[in-house]
């Protein structure tokens, strides 16, 4: 145990955004802190960040987090994800995510059980208003903040029609707030504007012409929300890994290694500033 880890002492929160394959970039972060000793006390996501977020949460470890990643990263297994069975409301069949879930994050368990506290971002369509998601069962509430339009469908609860947190709130750090946290360390990898992601052909799962319409238009709306709702409500630490033109929103799914290699070279660069602050 490094010798500056007994004197930590204020609570570490860290929010997780999304950012589809490019959220792979977490585990390596996550990597870097364990390694140094860096205790988090909360967790925030949203999508894909919502996804690991949560298997973190649960107990499931960085390595474990780390195979399944290469193992996902095979086109065989992205393909099994695949809804084939019209009417389609999303490229992805919802029971098959669901399953291969279950592998990270148990059926069953709860928010009241998890080994870290957390919360989740969605958005009801119904009402067009961010739900922050702390109760109820942890896999219901990750089908919910990874709801991508036009590849996930929604997913019910209740009355709510909800889909991708990061549709509106792509980094909350808001929720850390509310679970306790003093310092709140942010990692952002969503993809900017007109990248990689602009030509179909660097996608994996070859998406449809409208599926690309779909991702191409929330993205813009997010990216632009995001960069408001970080100048309204700033982290203490924020971490924006820079990713070559090949860790796309779906083509990052396939170079598993080097995303989560950036994840660890951008924690890396900003372990004196995090130390500092929760001390």
């Amino acid at each position: 145990m490094p010798p500056w880890f007994r004197r930590q002492k204020r609570r570490l929160g860290l929010a997780l955004s999304g950012g589809g394959a490019r959220g792979l970039a977490h585990i390596g972060v996550l990597k870097v802190l364990e390694r140094e000793g860096v205790s988090i006390h909360c967790l925030s996501g949203a999508s894909m960040g919502g996804i690991i977020a949560a298997a973190y949460a649960c107990g499931t470890s960085v390595e474990e987090l780390e195979l399944e990643a290469i193992k996902m990263g095979t086109l065989r297994e992205l393909a099994r994800l695949v809804n084939i069975r019209p009417p389609h409301r999303g490229l992805l069949a919802v029971e098959n995510v669901r399953t291969y879930l279950a592998q990270l994050i148990p059926d069953g368990i709860t928010f009241e059980q998890l080994r870290i506290p957390m919360a989740l971002k969605a958005v009801d369509l119904h009402r067009g208003i961010e739900v922050g998601l702390s109760d109820g069962l942890v896999l219901d509430a990750v089908l919910a903040t990874s709801a991508f339009p036009g590849v996930f469908p929604p997913f019910m609860r209740g009355d709510m029609q909800l889909v991708d947190g990061g549709v509106l709130n792509n980094l909350p750090v808001d929720l850390l707030h509310n679970l306790g946290a003093e310092v709140t360390l942010a990692i952002n990898v969503s993809p900017s504007f007109g990248g990689d992601e602009s030509d179909p052909s660097y996608s994996p799962l070859r998406l449809p012409n409208f599926a690309m319409d779909v991702y191409r238009s929330v993205l813009l709306m997010t990216r632009i929300l995001s960069m408001r709702r970080l100048q309204d409500q700033p982290p203490d630490v924020l971490i924006e890994p820079e990713f070559p033109i090949s860790i796309g929103f779906f083509s990052g799914f396939t170079h598993v290694h080097e995303a989560i290699a950036v994840g660890e070279r951008a924690a890396e660069a900003e372990l004196g500033e995090i130390r500092r602050l929760v001390r």
